[in-house]
């Protein structure tokens, strides 16, 4: 799901790496499809490729959420979204139910892919700054909070870039205030910053409640208040089967992400199929998160008579394999678990980089990187290519997607709901498993640890990761 930045300030320098491409195989398993493929979403694309959204765009490129057309137009919303920008950011999927996909169109809908230099300039400055004033002279301030933080990963700074450039597209936006608990492992932290955006007066809250039910106070104190709260990369704050558990919909607005039981079955069918029987291994983000957690959950279970799981999780309500998400810790999980089972055949984690960092114990044990079966969630250019180097024809990758988009739906899911929308508890975003192929190393991309799937213009990546 993300990688540490190396960089001590949020715009700073990064090494950027390059890789050859090549190899490829293996047949993919139901319901799934090898190197992409194309989704239609009812939508129309402007010229040059540039979608706008919410009916009307300014001379600069910044879309404006006037107007709007389709069943969400009554909210200043369009749910013409270029069909391109859909399968970029998801792949070929199937449309989740109408009430979540219209919201899911209608955020797609305002990305604009040329946003003009004052655009640009004024995104940036947002990323850099607590708080910025848009320029709309608008009375909305919306609020993000992260449990991770820009100035520590990747994943991270992207995921938030996309969420100023979707508020930019509301001139209702005036004021965008920031804040980031940096995986602190003290949830007092994260809590703290919600509570900061409540005495500043946000509007809404935009997050990823990395510390899940540890701050659920906190998100009840801005329901209280008044202050829609919404998670993205399916943030439950507790998962309703946890003790503490808060339920969206009614103790904050909405959390959205993947349906997290059908993504760890699609995990479990990826080790099935791949594996068929030896040893596998799973790997997580912060302890109990809720993304990992509810994968997880489900994965297990569906795992085949002769998969043999080597790290069970302590029990239901714990996570297997925590990495933090965080670089440097990466290595020791992937020893702990290599150490006594150089065999491991197999493999399912949310984050691709996160895989790549964890090679490197491969070459340091001496094991070779042959029959091995991954499953992930994201799709970070750094372990494609590395794949793709490696021209290895029993080494097979599975990937969804990487999801940074899904910030800009919480963003436009809340400003509905300002406007009397009703909003689903759930915003369920589709997914579909994907074998990597040549394809899918992209060595000219501008940074080889952003997702591929992003829609953050490359105009902005550049700036953001400038070496």
């Amino acid at each position: 799901m993300q990688r540490i930045l190396r960089i001590a300030a949020i715009v700073g320098l990064l090494a950027l790496v390059g890789a050859a491409c090549g190899g490829g195989g293996g047949n993919p398993p139901a319901g799934t499809t090898a190197g992409g493929g194309t989704t239609t979403a009812g939508g129309t694309t402007t010229a040059g490729g540039t979608t706008t959204g919410g009916g009307t765009t300014t001379g600069g490129g910044t879309t404006t959420s006037g107007g709007g057309s389709g069943p969400l137009a009554k909210y200043g919303e369009s749910t013409d979204a270029d069909p391109a920008l859909i399968a970029k950011a998801m792949g070929p999927v199937t449309p989740s139910d109408e009430a979540s996909w219209n919201i899911i169109l209608a955020s797609v809908a305002r990305v604009n892919e040329t946003p003009d230099q004052a655009t640009i300039d004024k995104a940036m400055e947002c990323l850099k700054q607590q708080e910025c004033d848009t320029g709309t002279g608008g009375d909305i301030v919306m609020g993000y909070a992260d449990g991770g933080g820009d100035t520590v990963n990747v994943w991270r700074a992207v995921s938030h870039m996309e969420a100023i450039l979707q508020a930019l597209s509301y001139p209702e936006i005036g004021t965008i205030v920031s804040t980031a608990a940096n995986f602190d492992p003290d949830p007092s932290v994260a809590a703290n910053d919600i509570h900061f955006l409540i005495s500043r007066g946000v509007d809404f809250i935009v997050g990823y409640p990395d510390q899940g039910v540890a701050i659920a106070d906190a998100v009840l104190a801005a329901h209280t208040a008044g202050i829609p709260y919404v998670s993205f990369s399916a943030g439950w704050v507790g998962l309703p089967s946890q003790p503490g558990a808060l339920t969206p919909g009614k103790d904050y607005l909405s959390v959205v992400g993947e349906d997290l039981c059908a993504l760890g079955k699609s995990f479990a069918d990826v080790l099935n199929k791949g594996v068929g029987k030896g040893e596998v291994a799973l790997l997580g983000g912060t302890p109990g998160n809720a993304l990992s957690l509810g994968w997880q959950q489900c994965t297990i279970p569906a795992l085949a008579p002769g998969i043999d799981l080597v790290n069970p999780p302590a029990d239901k309500n714990s996570t297997t394999g925590d990495t933090s998400w965080y670089d440097p810790v990466i290595p020791d999980v992937f020893r702990g678990i290599l150490t006594p089972h150089p065999n491991v055949r197999g493999w399912a984690y949310e984050y691709a980089d996160g895989m790549n960092t964890g090679l490197s114990v491969y070459k340091e044990l001496g094991i070779p990187v042959k029959n091995l079966t991954v499953a992930l969630r994201t799709d970070e250019q750094t372990l494609f290519c590395d794949w793709a180097k490696r021209n290895e024809p029993t080494y097979h990758i599975w990937y969804s997607a990487g999801g940074n988009f899904q910030s800009r739906i919480g963003v436009t899911a809340a400003m509905m709901s300002l406007k009397g929308a009703p909003i689903p508890a759930e915003v369920v975003v589709p997914h579909v498993m994907r074998e990597v192929t040549k394809a899918d190393c992209n060595p000219d991309r501008v940074n080889p640890y952003v997702s591929g799937t992003s829609l953050v213009p490359d105009s902005i990546l550049k700036l953001m990761f400038a070496s």
